[in-house]
C-alpha cells in the first residue's frame, strides 16, 4: 500500500481537486484506492457522496475514527467508516467535527506522529493507494501525514500566498525527516499563461523549488471545466463531457507521473 497526501498550507489552490482527479485516475486504472478526507471543510466527502449544501455523512466518519483509537485504543476504528463509492474507490468521509477534536487528538495521543501510521495499519494490505486530502494549515493531521506518506503532492496556484503555503508544508518536511525527505512534487494549478506580470514577480519563488528540483513538468491551467464538473458533481476524468479540458489531460499526466515513481 502506498500513501500519498496531498497539502499546502494555504487554501483555495486546488488542493481537494487535485486529490480527487488523482484518486479517479489510480481506481480507473484498476488500483484499489481509499480516499480520505482529513479536511474538516470535507469537500471532498460532499463531492463523492453527492451531499447537498449543508448536508453531512449519515455514517461513521474520519472523527469517530480517530476519536475511537484515542480514546478507547480501538485499533481497528477505521474499518467501521469506510464508504465505498464505486468499483475500486472508497471513503473515509471527514466532518466539520474534526476541526475542534485536532487539539484533542494532539494531547492525548502518545505519539501524534504516528497518528495516520496507526489509522491505517488494519488496511495496509486491503488497498493499492490511499489518498490523504489534508487540511489547509500544519496541524497533527498534517504532520502525521508528512509522517507515513510516500509521496506528497504540493499544489499551488502562482501567487505569494500559494508560494507561502508550500514553504510552510516543505519546512515540516524538513523538520519531521530531518532533511532526509526528497518524495515531494510542487504541483502548479490554475494557471493563467497570459499573466506575465505575476510570473515576473513571482519568479524567484519559482527559481527556489526549480533549485529543489521540487516542480512537476507539467501545469494544470485555468479551465471552466473543473468548476463545470464541481457543480454537477461530475467526475472530471471519467465525464465525456471534459474529454477536451485541458485540465483534465494533464491531471492524467499527474496519474501517470505517480504510478512511474511509485512504482
Amino acid at each position: 500500500m502506498k500513501v500519498i497526501s496531498v497539502m499546502n498550507a494555504k487554501g483555495g489552490v486546488a488542493k481537494t481537486t487535485s486529490a480527487l482527479c488523482l484518486a479517479s485516475y489510480l481506481s480507473k486504472q484498476g488500483y484499489r484506492t481509499l480516499f480520505l478526507d482529513l479536511d474538516p471543510q470535507a469537500n471532498a466527502t460532499s463531492h463523492l457522496m453527492k451531499l447537498e449544501v449543508g448536508e453531512t455523512p449519515d455514517c461513521k466518519t474520519l472523527y469517530d475514527v480517530l476519536h475511537d483509537l484515542v480514546m478507547t485504543k480501538d485499533k481497528e476504528a477505521i474499518l467501521k467508516a469506510i464508504y465505498p463509492i464505486e468499483e475500486n474507490l472508497a471513503l473515509v468521509p471527514a466532518s466539520n467535527t474534526l476541526e475542534p477534536l485536532k487539539d484533542f487528538v494532539k494531547s492525548n495521543s502518545r505519539n501524534p506522529l504516528k497518528l495516520m501510521t496507526n489509522v491505517l495499519k488494519p488496511i495496509q494490505d486491503d488497498f493499492d493507494f490511499v489518498l490523504l486530502d489534508c487540511p489547509p494549515d500544519i496541524s497533527v493531521y498534517v504532520e502525521s501525514a508528512i509522517f507515513v506518506s510516500d509521496f506528497l503532492l504540493l499544489p499551488t496556484t502562482y501567487d505569494r500566498f500559494g508560494f507561502e503555503g508550500v514553504a510552510q508544508v516543505i519546512g515540516a518536511i524538513n523538520e519531521i525527516h530531518e532533511g532526509e525527505y526528497e518524495n515531494y512534487k510542487v504541483l502548479y494549478t490554475m494557471v493563467n499563461p497570459s499573466a506575465t506580470r505575476i510570473k515576473a514577480e513571482m519568479g524567484k519563488y519559482e527559481k527556489m523549488l526549480d533549485e529543489l528540483d521540487a516542480v512537476l513538468p507539467f501545469q494544470i491551467p485555468i479551465d471552466q471545466s473543473v468548476k463545470n464538473a464541481q457543480a454537477q458533481e461530475h467526475d472530471l476524468l471519467n465525464n465525456k463531457s471534459y474529454k477536451n479540458s485541458r485540465a483534465r489531460l494533464n491531471y492524467e499526466k499527474l496519474g501517470q507521473y505517480i504510478l512511474e515513481a511509485l512504482a
